[in-house]
């Protein structure tokens, strides 16, 4: 992070407004984050969250269609939005001050964003078109039968995109109630973070943003997805002569009490050539010809997913089979104390690295704001640095148990 401190303010109407001030580079990133992702979609409607990032776009009375991003290119900046299963953020990043026209820009659309049958379906052509892209995607198809296997209740189970079918029967007023309903100070954060006083980031804030409703409270969470009492099994199957395996556990929220030692756990499995499953997969047995290890941080319990791409030829159920060996070699063994501080600063590489532009120190602030503070990262953080052995060990019971896997091959066929 920053050598300056960020600094919060909560405007009346419930906006938490964040800044940090970064004179690196005459730059600032403006994001705005709402509290509302895939996770909050209702039962039938995926992919609802991403076409309503689309028809940010479509414009306000003061900003019709096209006027934000040609706006952003006269000022030589750039802008974008991502939709993910816990939240949709909307960014800016601007030189020379022009961090001001972004704030106008977003409060102008966060009150009055252009709703109407012809964009709707303009962007829900676009949004079919991105969903065939996807199911030709051998990676995508993988991805999704995983969150489908590992998940029966919860909305995580669902790719952000949406089922075709779902996103063919959205209607306007779908979009139009889940709009006002998430799209609102009460549920939004907003971060100012590069070469920016905080001071005129809470005045211009209050001016833009403090004359909005706060909204309605916020929606329910998801239904609890029940414990996995035993392993699930799925294939997937494809004309590209490709093997993979990957084995995805169900890990505790980014605010948990032990995230910070959950998250040591795939640098230790599977980052580097010195990693646990390199040296088995890849150097020692030679069957695989890479191996991965991801951690999701999200709201609600995410996944932890152990991926292995295969020579031709091999033995799927061989590789999990290796994969298996190695968990439980590390559960038996332990981790010496080489090794934890090896992948402690693994993780921490990653997390500066992270936090090196604007944008991306905007990104950290506003997602742990969005979780209850930004001083939440700190105290993951904190977590990282000081997870100890039997840490690791306990993160190895409680999460990557041998029988809450949920196992999927990608197999050409």
């Amino acid at each position: 992070m920053s050598g300056a401190e960020p600094r919060k303010t909560v405007l009346g109407n419930g906006l938490a407004v964040v800044s940090v001030l970064e004179r690196r580079s005459p730059l600032a990133a403006v994001l705005i984050l709402y509290r509302c992702g895939s996770r909050e979609e209702p039962p039938g409607k995926t992919g609802l969250a991403h076409l309503v990032e689309h028809m940010m776009f479509r414009g306000t009375s003061a900003y019709p269609a096209g006027a934000v991003d040609a706006a952003t290119g006269r000022l030589g900046g750039v802008n974008n939005a991502v939709t993910t299963p816990d939240y949709t953020a909307y960014y800016f990043v601007l030189p020379d001050g022009h961090w001001r026209d972004a704030l106008a820009m977003e409060a102008d659309r966060m009150a009055g964003c252009t709703l109407d049958r012809e964009s709707l379906e303009m962007e829900r052509r676009v949004a079919i078109e991105e969903r065939k892209m996807l199911d030709d995607d051998p990676e995508s198809a993988l991805d999704e039968a995983v969150a489908m296997l590992a998940y029966a209740r919860h909305p995580y189970r669902y790719p952000v995109i949406g089922l075709r079918e779902d996103i063919e029967s959205l209607t306007l007023d779908d979009v139009s109630g889940y709009y006002r309903t998430h799209y609102t100070p009460s549920n939004a954060v907003l971060v100012v973070a590069g070469d920016a006083d905080p001071d005129e980031v809470f005045r211009l804030a209050e001016a833009g943003f403090g004359g909005i409703s706060s909204g309605p409270p916020p929606a329910a969470d998801p239904p609890l997805e029940p414990p996995q009492r035993e392993a699930r099994r799925a294939v997937v199957r494809t004309s590209i002569r490709t093997t993979e395996v990957v084995l995805a556990y169900r890990c505790p929220p980014a605010v948990a009490s032990d995230s910070g030692a959950v998250e040591l756990l795939p640098a230790l499995l599977a980052t580097g050539r010195s990693s646990r499953l390199w040296r088995a997969l890849v150097a020692g047995d030679g069957i695989a010809a890479d191996v991965s290890a991801v951690r999701t941080l999200s709201r609600d319990p995410g996944l932890l997913t152990i991926s292995a791409t295969l020579h031709e030829g091999v033995d799927v159920a061989r590789a999990e089979d290796a994969v298996l060996r190695a968990l439980d070699a590390m559960r038996r063994d332990g981790v010496p104390a080489d090794e934890l501080a090896k992948a402690r600063n693994l993780v921490r590489v990653d997390l500066m690295l992270s936090r090196e532009t604007c944008l991306g120190l905007a990104g950290a602030l506003g997602f742990w704001e969005s979780l209850g503070g930004w001083e939440l990262e700190q105290r993951f953080e904190r977590s990282v640095a000081t997870a100890g052995s039997p840490d690791l060990q306990q993160s190895l019971e409680d999460y990557l148990d041998p029988d809450s896997r949920s196992t999927v091959w990608l197999v050409h066929g």
